[in-house]
C-alpha cells in the first residue's frame, strides 16, 4: 500500500508538472497572438497613410510599397489564425492533463485515507493488546 501511495505520488507530481508546463505554453501563445494582433494593427495603420505623390516614379514607389504592406498584413493574419488553432489545441491540452491531475489527486486520496484506516486499525490492535496483557496481569496479580 506504501508502495502505491508513493508511486501515485510521483504520477501525481508528474501530472502538476504537465499542467504547469502547458499553462507555460498557454501563456506564451497568448504573448504569440497579441504580438500578432499588434503587428496587424500597425500596418493597418500604414496601409492608411497617405502621402502626396508629385511624380510617376513616387506614385508607383507608394503603390509597391502598400503592396508590400498588404502582403506582410495578410501574412501577419495567416500567421494569427495559426498561433489561435494552436491556442485552442493547447487549451484542450490543459483542460485533459488538469482533469488527468484532479483523476491522480482523487485516487491518491483514497489510497492515504485506505492506508491511515489501515495504520488506526492496527494501532487499535496494538491498545488492545496491551490493555489485554494489562487485564490479564492484573487478573494474575489480583489471583495470587
Amino acid at each position: 500500500m506504501k508502495q502505491q501511495i508513493q508511486t501515485l505520488s510521483q504520477l501525481a507530481r508528474l501530472r502538476g508538472m504537465r499542467v504547469n508546463e502547458t499553462l507555460s505554453r498557454i501563456q506564451y501563445q497568448e504573448q504569440l497572438c497579441r504580438r500578432y494582433r499588434a503587428n496587424i494593427e500597425g500596418l493597418s495603420r500604414l496601409c492608411e497613410y497617405v502621402v502626396n505623390s508629385d511624380t510617376s516614379l513616387q506614385r508607383d514607389n507608394q503603390q509597391r510599397y502598400k503592396g508590400t504592406l498588404h502582403s506582410m498584413l495578410a501574412q501577419q493574419r495567416r500567421e494569427l489564425a495559426v498561433a489561435e488553432e494552436s491556442l485552442g489545441r493547447i487549451r484542450g491540452d490543459l483542460m485533459l492533463a488538469m482533469r488527468n491531475e484532479k483523476v491522480i489527486a482523487h485516487v491518491l486520496a483514497g489510497k492515504i485515507a485506505q492506508w491511515q484506516q489501515v495504520l488506526a486499525v492496527q494501532e487499535q490492535k496494538i491498545q488492545d493488546g496491551l490493555a489485554a496483557q494489562s487485564w490479564w496481569r492484573m487478573q494474575g496479580a489480583g489471583g495470587v
